[in-house]
């Protein structure tokens, strides 16, 4: 039987070329790569499937070069390396892993972090702007910009394709319910010997976690202060832990006469302000489910005051000190915020009334 006859060389009469598939760009379309041998066709082939089962070794190790390493390969590193082990596993899985996993990794996949544009990212935001809110967006964004400026620190690409994208929600943003001045002092009454937390929320506008974490030696009597140096959050498979605050907003919050006189009549059966029945960290979904329902008979008890969550308490105080004058920069000391954006237009409602006094329009 005659041997099959061999295949000449399809590139330059000396090498043989093969063109492999090895991913796709941001559209769905095929990158193609070549690969060559001196030897065969096949050969060269071999050479193709070697380099795809090394990037797939590479993705499951996270190991990247900067020629080759895709946005999917560096986002599963980032996530891993940069954020799961230096925040709270709630924050984690709910913002950081969710966002990535549901709306970039999807999107930019197999593209080669070097080959990404900023007009690329700016098409992103443009097909899903329509179908979300602002805090959303910008979780995304926050993540996006992490990718790629960590990206930057370890050489695998030298521009940052997001920070010029702008993008408008689609979405309105549900405004938060707070408390007017007239009913607080109801709230006050209402919880004073029911639930001590709400009236330091009230107080301070300290975050949930915060306040179930304080301590006693957090709390500067003489002086008149809290300390802020932790936060309780509940993990996911059961129990809590001990978080520096979010965004390790660490801070000192001046405190009136009233709290302090207030805080004082607390019995102190542990290190913690606010333990449980049984002298243990409060959780704080627990917690929260306590003040829902206390909430509800507040309600029945009041009819014209609403009920609230933690977090509307909490921004209670930061439109109360902005009701009496406070700048925004103060506001943020106050509550801690990361970003002085987030002061003015998340947490602090623009009022028509502070317009009007601002504006002194009578």
């Amino acid at each position: 039987m005659p041997r099959p006859k061999k295949t000449a060389p399809n590139r330059g009469g000396k090498m043989y070329e093969a063109k492999v598939i090895i991913g796709r760009d941001i559209d769905g379309k095929a990158i193609r790569k070549s690969f060559y041998s001196p030897l065969s066709l096949e050969d060269a082939k071999r050479k193709g499937q070697e380099y795809i089962i090394n990037r797939k070794t590479q993705e499951l190790t996270g190991a990247c070069t900067p020629q080759e390493c895709t946005f999917s390969e560096w986002a599963k590193k980032w996530l891993e390396t940069y954020k799961k082990p230096y925040i709270s596993e709630n924050t984690y899985v709910d913002m950081y892993l969710l966002f990535t996993e549901k709306y970039l990794i999807p999107y930019f996949g197999n593209a080669h972090l070097i080959n990404i544009r900023q007009a690329d990212v700016q098409k992103f935001f443009g097909q899903i702007q329509n179908d979300l809110s602002e805090s959303s967006l910008n979780k995304i964004k926050i993540c996006l910009n992490g990718i790629f400026e960590s990206a930057i620190e370890n050489d695998l690409c030298f521009k940052n394709p997001v920070k010029h994208v702008v993008y408008s929600a689609g979405v309105e943003k549900i405004r938060k319910d707070v408390y007017t001045d007239e009913q607080i002092p109801i709230v006050k009454e209402f919880f004073r010997d029911r639930m001590p937390e709400v009236i330091v929320a009230l107080e301070t506008g300290m975050r949930r976690g915060e306040i179930l974490g304080m301590m006693w030696q957090d709390i500067d009597f003489d002086g008149k202060t809290i300390k802020v140096n932790r936060s309780i959050v509940d993990k996911k498979g059961g129990g809590t832990e001990i978080r520096p605050p979010k965004w390790d907003s660490y801070r000192t919050i001046p405190i009136s006469t009233y709290l302090c006189e207030y805080l004082r009549r607390i019995p102190r059966r542990t290190m913690y302000v606010f333990p449980t029945d049984k002298g243990k960290i409060q959780s704080p979904r627990t917690w929260s489910h306590k003040l829902t329902r206390n909430m509800a008979r507040l309600h029945e008890e009041h009819p014209n005051v609403p009920e609230l969550t933690a977090h509307e308490l909490r921004h209670t105080r930061g439109t109360q000190l902005r009701r009496n004058g406070a700048d925004i920069y103060t506001i943020q000391k106050i509550m801690g915020h990361k970003d002085i954006n987030v002061t003015a237009s998340v947490y602090v409602h623009d009022e028509v009334e502070i317009t009007r006094a601002a504006a002194k329009i009578v």
